[in-house]
């Protein structure tokens, strides 16, 4: 039986397990507090860990930010101040943009070629910088995604089979009921790991580390869809 995980221990044995070049899916309904998870949880685990660059799509990083902002204060506050001194992004779309050093911003495009030509330089660009990211967080893709219709799973889907992203692992948060099945099929197919979060916790759908209730490495113990309860 699978012990309660903290918020450090599913960062720890899940995401801190993932390897250069993973993409990673933490699909999300949307009533969840995705400003909890992403800013109380998340970006500070993978902080810790190395450094982190967020694509921001349509400002939905800032929102969940701001949101989150608003529910804190004293220590916490403080502290999410200065994590985001460290942090990189890169907007895409339209956006506020209250937090980190933003690197780059990307005008949005749904034909394959000219998406490319758009995402090639800002990804060479971190390839060969000295804030090469460890990890990138992607807000909005399911925004992205249904935007932009066909052409825009035909652009993602480009992107990752040429753009040279092996020097990172990549984790899109996805808001699972902006898109329809068939989307959320082609993006779960081409992923390494998939997470689905909600009320209860986070749900392994694919992949992703195995931690045993005495806290090893318990892939022999756990099958792929055991809950795993976390704060946040």
């Amino acid at each position: 039986m699978v012990s309660a995980l903290d918020v450090s221990s599913f960062g720890t044995y899940l995401l801190g397990k993932a390897r250069r070049g993973d993409v990673i899916i933490l699909e999300y309904p949307p009533t969840y507090s995705l400003e909890r998870f992403s800013w109380g949880f998340l970006i500070p685990a993978l902080m810790d860990r190395g450094k982190v660059v967020v694509v921001d799509f349509f400002g939905i990083g800032d929102i969940t930010f701001r949101s989150y902002v608003r529910g804190i204060g004293g220590g916490e506050y403080s502290k999410i101040l200065e994590l985001i001194k460290e942090l990189k992004v890169i907007k895409v779309g339209p956006g506020g943009g209250s937090y980190g050093e933003i690197i780059d911003e990307i005008v949005p495009t749904y034909e394959p070629q000219s998406a490319l030509k758009s995402y090639h330089g800002v990804i060479n660009r971190l390839v060969n910088s000295p804030t090469k990211p460890d990890y990138m967080v992607t807000f909005g893709l399911a925004m992205y995604l249904h935007f932009g219709g066909e052409g825009a799973i035909r652009s993602l889907l480009a992107g990752l089979s040429t753009l040279p992203v092996e020097d990172w692992a990549w984790v899109h948060l996805v808001n699972r009921e902006t898109l329809p099945k068939e989307k959320i099929a082609i993006i779960e197919e081409v992923s390494s790991m998939v997470f689905e979060l909600s009320g209860d916790g986070v749900t392994v759908k694919k992949g992703g580390e195995e931690l045993a209730a005495d806290g090893r490495d318990g892939s022999a113990d756990r099958p792929t869809g055991k809950t795993l309860p976390c704060e946040g």
